[in-house]
């Protein structure tokens, strides 16, 4: 009881950021810093060395909307051994509450009496493949499960609780349970509570800002002569037609273009809607004009769950767009998420000509 109270104190503490529960989404060139502490006791053979927290650690790099590269450090101190965990993997997004991963996990034990697995230390070379699920309970808290399953007779388990504090910080707490083999005949395991902070930066969603209201106004430019009133030195008032200086120019407005549609949480291209893309790269290119490109995602999920997918649509347009000769400094990325429609006519981008 006492070391959980000092898990949630430690919690409480560090509530102004946080320890993530694990990334099953992911945005080009996006980095996550995970720090945090668990209190790892050992156990094998009817040994038993009691808990210390250790520090926890790691970087995620998307590399792109379904992949991303991440580093993690695990501590494995406890009261009477050392040791540490280094990870390196491949995580794949399947559904934006889901990914599974691959890579490599290096488990090194220390300071372990001989009856323990017949030695005092031993190093694990790993190929290990897992899964990682997370389900929103609401806008702001969600709970979350990871498993992983190696060589060396090794298995990852944990599961724990989120807390968003803002868009980019969050808060993590659970419990965790490691076993890996110590020798031909005994295995090690390593459990306990963990908490900890994550905070996220760049990515091409990084300043996005909430889409206004769409104009559709029509307005042509004022070239009639201006009229104005001329007094004679008498007082008498004329009204006379002045040919105006310079013609009125039409206010500037955004006009709807055409929209690219998605399939159910994806934010990959179809081959179906590079007609409608090939249409915009034309126009953006021969007219020059600024071009708003306006995410939009179905009422699945959660509102966060949704301006992210969208968030990543308008990423896979304004790519192609790029990738096409526009200039990127005339695309401008606005997110509106789930606030409008259902259904397959809400996971769309839709472009707009600003002139």
């Amino acid at each position: 009881m006492k070391k959980i109270l000092l898990m949630l104190a430690l919690a409480a503490s560090i509530s102004g950021a946080a320890y993530a529960s694990p990334q099953t989404s992911f945005q080009k060139g996006e980095t996550e810093v995970n720090v945090g502490m668990w209190d790892a006791s050992a156990h094998s053979n009817g040994y038993k060395s009691d808990g210390e927290w250790n520090f926890l650690g790691g970087l995620t790099y998307g590399i792109n909307d379904r992949w991303a590269a991440q580093y993690q450090y695990t501590g494995l101190h406890t009261d009477h051994t050392n040791g540490n965990m280094n990870e390196v993997n491949a995580l794949y997004s399947l559904h934006p509450q889901v990914a599974a991963f691959a890579g490599w996990n290096r488990i090194s034990m220390k300071d372990f009496p001989d009856r323990a697995f017949g030695s005092s230390e031993t190093t694990n070379n790993i190929a290990q493949l897992g899964i990682i699920a997370r389900q929103p309970v609401n806008d702001v808290v969600d709970v979350y499960a990871k498993g992983a399953v190696g060589t060396e007779s090794t298995s990852l388990w944990e599961a724990g609780v989120n807390l968003a504090v803002d868009k980019n910080v969050d808060l993590n707490a659970g419990y965790r349970y490691l076993n890996t083999r110590g020798d031909d005949d005994h295995n090690v395991s390593y459990k306990g509570f963990l908490a900890g902070l994550s905070y996220r930066f760049g990515g091409s969603n990084e300043t996005l800002q909430p889409v206004e209201e769409e104009k559709n106004y029509d307005f042509e430019e004022e070239t009639e002569p201006s009229t104005v009133t001329v007094k004679p030195a008498a007082g008498k008032a004329d009204t006379q037609e002045v040919p105006a200086d310079t013609p009125v120019k039409a206010p500037e407005n955004d006009y709807y273009f055409n929209s690219i549609h998605f399939k159910s949480d994806s934010a990959s291209i179809d081959d179906a809607q590079k007609a409608n893309l090939d249409a915009f790269v034309e126009k953006a290119k021969e007219t020059g004009h600024t071009f708003k490109l306006v995410g939009r995602a179905d009422a699945t999920g959660s509102a966060d769950y949704n301006r992210d997918l969208s968030a990543r649509r308008i990423d896979s347009v304004k790519q192609y767009a790029l990738d096409h000769g526009v200039d990127a400094s005339k695309l401008v990325a606005m997110v509106k998420g789930s606030e409008d429609g259902s259904g397959a006519e809400g996971r769309r981008v839709d472009i707009f000509e600003h002139k």
